[in-house]
């Protein structure tokens, strides 16, 4: 492992979300008062990220919960998240604490959340084609790639007026109208010939996703090889899955493996100034594979994306594990 010193970090970001200042004025304070001077940044944000985790463990066991009492979880946890995914940020600036490791942390940790989220929406609607739902993640996770490749191309992250906060909240209102057994019921039915509505969502989210990667393009003024290249893998990896006869679990893991993986790996680049890094090969053959070859395939996929991700996660967390702490500092006196 090399030993050379770490470059400089400064963190860069042009944020032009409409509800961020707003939300950040009249709610964050709300769940903020509590936090102590001396709780690490990192903390929070892995405990922020916990939340999200929970709601992943909930979307694969609805069926042991009352829907009401499942919705109000995802709400309260998924309000928990969005207040301290922008409380560790606050808390690292205002102790001076604000590292690489800590933008690695949670911006690696916000591409599995946002898949996260989708999850969660199409395991409530129930009835989502598991193809439709592999593609809504794979766009997911290509607007994520393609927004921290823009962030490693031009030293800079960029936001737009609709960000993660605007998201967010589309996020709530859809859990919100699923305690109303009318609208649940509205959200299945046909709307268009056989096309139930819930196919407004998808369509937006996908869709969506095409924006953003198209517009970070735009502002790269390219579409970087590598990139390119985990855009068709990741999409022949989802159009696979989707076809699949096994468990939903292990087609969610293996896009969510794929795809975090590379993210991680080019915020990783960025941050140790680290040339371009090059999405999996492997995981999309194994899963073409899979189409005509024995079902112990699957077991061979998720383990190498397991330690293909393990593998990822240590060439970056290694090098910048000086900026762990435990605790902040106490303040300077004045």
């Amino acid at each position: 492992m090399s030993t050379e010193p770490l470059p400089p970090y400064v963190y860069r970001c042009e944020d032009r979300s409409v509800l961020l200042e707003p939300y950040k004025r009249w709610v964050v304070p709300l769940w903020r008062w509590w936090v102590p001077r001396w709780l690490p940044a990192n903390l929070i944000t892995l405990g922020s990220s916990a939340c999200m985790w929970v709601v992943f463990g909930l979307s694969f066991n609805v069926s042991a919960f009352s829907v009401t009492t499942l919705v109000v979880a995802i709400l309260a946890l998924t309000q928990a998240f969005l207040a301290y995914d922008h409380i560790d940020g606050m808390q690292a600036k205002a102790t001076g604490t604000s590292s690489a490791l800590g933008e690695y942390l949670d911006h690696s940790l916000d591409t599995y959340h946002g898949a996260i989220l989708t999850l969660s929406t199409v395991v409530l609607i129930g009835s989502v084609p598991v193809s439709a739902a592999m593609i809504s993640l794979s766009a997911g996770f290509v607007a994520f790639a393609a927004t921290m490749v823009e962030e490693k191309e031009r030293g800079q992250l960029f936001f737009g007026w609709f960000g993660a906060v605007e998201s967010m909240f589309l996020f709530i209102c859809f859990y919100g109208s699923w305690l109303f057994p009318p609208v649940r019921a509205w959200w299945v039915a046909p709307l268009f010939g056989d096309w139930p509505a819930y196919w407004i969502l998808i369509g937006m989210g996908v869709f969506g996703c095409i924006g953003v990667t198209l517009d970070c393009l735009r502002r790269i003024g390219r579409l970087p090889l590598q990139l390119a290249v985990f855009i068709g893998l990741n999409l022949s990896l989802a159009v696979a899955l989707g076809k699949l006869n096994a468990p939903f679990w292990c087609l969610v893991v293996a896009i969510f493996l794929h795809g975090g993986d590379y993210v991680g790996r080019v915020i990783g680049s960025h941050l140790l100034r680290r040339p371009h890094v090059w999405p999996d090969f492997i995981a999309p053959l194994l899963a073409v594979a899979l189409l005509f070859g024995p079902s112990w395939l699957m077991v061979l996929l998720l383990g190498w994306l397991a330690l293909r991700t393990a593998w990822g996660v240590w060439n970056v967390v290694y090098p910048l594990r000086g900026n762990w702490r435990w605790k902040n500092p106490p303040p300077k006196p004045a």
